[in-house]
């Protein structure tokens, strides 16, 4: 039993070990991206329709089901457009673009109140996320074979829970506070991710197409 559960360990080890830098920052990546998403989405509801005696925007229920169901549709169908691009243009670049927008989409999105305002920042946001979704999953595949694909997806797929259970929990203690310190904290998130991209995410390399 102990020397089977010996071999388990050591073959675990040696598949973690494989895993290339790329992995593992595109990993880290993953928890910021998804903390400073979830953050601001769980809580995201009240904040639309919330009095705004409280720092809410008071906007009626169909308002907030119209926007968040539309915007949340096109972030899905995003993916299929933007993993082309980011195939076209490369990962590392795909990813700054994408940080640039979502930091920026972010803390503007708690400094604006009107509906149509809300509804154009938010689109933006979900442009940023939409270019971020493909290259990081593409990265997690690229850096991964048949012996590790499964531990690396484990990884990738736990770390997403991990952001999505911090996020909300550091925006309930932010709103209390201020509505605005949500989406503070969102790019925050996304600006730290920023400065990793650039100074140490080394892309993967890329099939090439010689046709």
């Amino acid at each position: 039993c102990c020397s089977s559960k010996y071999k388990i360990m050591s073959s675990f080890s040696k598949v973690i070990r494989k895993f290339p830098s790329a992995f593992w920052w595109a990993n880290i990546m993953e928890l910021f991206e998804r903390l400073a998403w979830y953050g601001m989405f769980v809580p995201l509801a009240l904040y639309l329709t919330g009095s705004a005696e409280t720092g809410a925007l008071g906007f009626t229920q169909v308002q907030k089901g119209t926007l968040m169901g539309t915007v949340v549709a096109i972030l899905y169908i995003l993916p299929l457009i933007t993993g082309a691009l980011a195939d076209k243009f490369g990962f590392k670049k795909t990813l700054i673009v994408a940080y640039i927008v979502l930091a920026s989409g972010y803390f503007v999105m708690g400094q604006v109140s009107s509906y149509p305002m809300v509804f154009l920042v938010f689109l933006w946001v979900a442009l940023g996320a939409g270019l971020f979704k493909p290259v990081v999953q593409a990265t997690v595949g690229k850096t991964t074979n048949e012996e590790s694909s499964s531990i690396g997806f484990g990884i990738f797929y736990m770390i997403v829970n991990v952001g999505a259970f911090i996020g909300p929990i550091v925006a309930s203690v932010l709103r209390g506070w201020d509505w605005s310190y949500v989406f503070m904290m969102s790019s925050i998130a996304i600006l730290i991710n920023l400065v990793l991209v650039i100074f140490f995410f080394k892309e993967p390399e890329r099939e090439q197409n010689n046709e």
